[in-house]
């Protein structure tokens, strides 16, 4: 062993000697070679570093021959000093290449959605592979439990429509059910040959529109599973060849990891940018995001809270429910309740529940804040006021027009997720609720009725008419009630 060693150092320091002598003292084999001797000469080899350096010189000799490296043929000088020259270019070529991998795989790992990745592959891969277009499909169930391959995401260098995102086709007894089963990729280096065999395939002759020649497919394998493909595209016959099957496998592993999970994450980021949505329609955006942002507000429960609910009803909308189409009652009352919710958004409040005819919304909630009853007030009058907006649109199609009572009362509520594990609803409860529908039930086609405590923390901003003490059920004592008929300026109180 040690003369073998020593047999190595003297090599390795001839060969440094001839390159330094013809190359940049900092190129990479010099460097590399250098290493090597340092490590043979302290006897902490790295056989792995070796066999690349093997590997780069076998890729000098032409791929048919069968070259024995143990004892080469004597060279005089010139002729060794070029093939060192040739054997470092190569291993130049090596650094690039295992560079580029460990670029685009950081940079593939970096990404979050779908589209994010697989830009950074379009944009990285072509230091490794040649292409003029890319695909990516993944393999899907269908409710019917038969496995297809759906288009997920292309780019090319080129216009290119004939294979649309969603373009879709069945899995088993395909082409491609064979390149998942046996994960190995595959070349086909001239398309059309292939599609004169293979007239069934669509998707083939759907590429060969776009002017693509040669194609080299991927199966993308997480957890020894196909969840997909990859195809890279060229114009041009002929493009594919092993090496850039071998330069894949080395970073599919990676990828295939990397778009399980953006997939994962855009599902999640589209499920909740869809109950955002959806949510963000009846509550403000500040209740929306408490709701998502924190799992506790998932869980059944409430705690007590002041609030100031505010109750809007249809005057007369049964008859005129009996005596119209129920598309036009239905026109009717989306009109009205499309109304009434953004103007109850405008001053920050939050709709509780559409009942009927009937608007339910509450001030206070997630946080309760000082002018919440002035904000509510503010809302009923301009609530009010938009009703000839609306009667107008009514009347135009044909239809009646329609009066509104509003009911105010504000009191202490228990609010949270109130109803089972299956089906919940964010919502108030308690005797303020209550209330304040049977003040709404007072109120006349066009009348705001507020009580006393709402009037109280709402403040000199409400214009009222005079009151009255009604006695309500289930309450001992009669409820000073008071009307609303208008608001100072109140342009502070909206939120929105």
């Amino acid at each position: 062993m040690t003369s073998d060693r020593s047999h190595v150092i003297h090599q390795l320091r001839t060969e440094i000697a001839a390159l330094e002598g013809r190359m940049d003292s900092k190129n990479h084999l010099i460097e590399s070679l250098r290493e090597q001797l340092h490590d043979h000469e302290t006897r902490s080899v790295d056989e792995r570093r070796t066999q690349i350096f093997r590997r780069a010189a076998r890729d000098i000799v032409d791929d048919h021959s069968s070259v024995e490296f143990s004892t080469p043929p004597p060279l005089i000088m010139q002729d060794m000093g070029d093939a060192l020259v040739e054997l470092g270019s190569r291993l130049d070529y090596k650094f690039a290449e295992v560079k580029a991998l460990s670029e685009i795989t950081e940079e593939i790992n970096a990404g979050v959605f779908l589209d994010e990745v697989l830009d950074h592959v379009f944009d990285g891969f072509d230091a490794l592979i040649p292409y003029d277009r890319i695909g990516v499909a993944l393999i899907e169930k269908e409710g019917t439990g038969n496995e297809i391959v759906r288009s997920q995401w292309s780019r090319s260098r080129y216009e290119s429509d004939s294979i649309s995102n969603g373009y879709s086709a069945r899995l088993a007894g395909s082409s491609l059910a064979q390149v998942a089963k046996s994960g190995h990729p595959r070349i086909l280096n001239d398309l059309k040959e292939y599609y004169d065999g293979k007239p069934e395939s669509n998707s083939t002759r759907l590429i060969l529109k776009e002017g693509v020649r040669s194609s080299l497919t991927c199966p993308l394998i997480a957890r020894g599973k196909a969840i997909g493909f990859i195809f890279f595209s060229s114009r041009e016959a002929g493009t594919y060849k092993n090496q850039h099957i071998d330069l894949f496998l080395q970073i599919a592993g990676e990828l295939a990891l990397a778009l399980e999970k953006s997939k994962a994450y855009e599902e999640l980021y589209l499920k909740n940018e869809f109950i955002t949505r959806v949510f963000g329609q009846y509550v403000t955006d500040e209740v929306a995001e408490l709701v998502l942002r924190d799992e506790n507000q998932l869980s059944l429960g409430g705690e007590r809270r002041l609030v100031t609910i505010l109750m809007a009803d249809i005057r007369g909308f049964t008859p005129m429910s009996e005596a119209y189409e129920p598309e036009e009652v239905v026109e009717t009352l989306n009109t009205f309740l499309g109304g009434m919710t953004e103007i109850i958004m405008k001053y920050g409040g939050s709709v509780d529940n559409f009942i009927g005819d009937a608007v339910m919304a509450v001030f206070g909630l997630p946080t309760e804040k000082p002018d919440d009853a002035g904000r509510a007030a503010a809302c009923s009058v301009e609530m009010q006021g938009r009703m000839a907006s609306i009667n107008e649109h009514n009347v135009d199609r044909g239809l009646p027009p329609i009066e509104m009572g509003i009911g105010l009362n504000t009191g202490e509520v228990v609010a949270g997720n109130i109803g089972s594990d299956k089906r919940m609803k964010y919502s108030v409860i308690g005797s303020p609720v209550n209330v304040a529908a049977r003040i709404q039930g007072l109120a006349s086609g066009g009348q705001i009725f507020a009580s006393a405590t709402t009037i109280d923390r709402a403040g000199p901003d409400v214009l009222t008419c005079g009151h009255l003490n009604v006695k309500m059920k289930g309450l001992d004592r009669p409820v000073p009630i008071y009307e609303i008929e208008g608001m100072v300026e109140v342009k502070h109180l909206a939120v929105v």
